[in-house]
């Protein structure tokens, strides 16, 4: 009979160097490859506004916000758009400085 060993955490990230992990190594891949399919439609003008425009979007869409960081900012950006108006979700962020 074999005995695996099974690992406590599943969920961690993999990470590729300090800052980058997996999953915004392959977000910024999939925009690169977006602006090359894309790039034949923009006029020629706006070449270098479009690629400064992605790689602004793309930085920003990676970086993960304070107050809220084992979350994405495209995280952040859903739960603000799709957020339930009809949930009541408490603030209990005031009520822990008062003890």
């Amino acid at each position: 009979m074999r005995k695996y060993r099974i690992p406590n955490e599943v969920t961690t990230e993999l990470k590729i160097n300090k800052m980058l992990y997996l999953h915004d190594f392959l977000f910024l891949v999939g925009l690169i490859v977006l602006r090359l399919v894309t790039l034949p439609f923009i006029p020629s003008v706006l070449h270098i506004p479009f690629t400064v425009f992605l790689v602004v979007f793309g930085l920003f869409m990676v970086l993960r916000p304070a107050t809220n960081p084992q979350k994405r900012m495209v995280h952040a950006i859903y739960y603000a758009l799709f957020k339930r108006k009809d949930t009541y979700i408490a603030l209990d962020a005031q009520t822990k400085g008062r003890d």
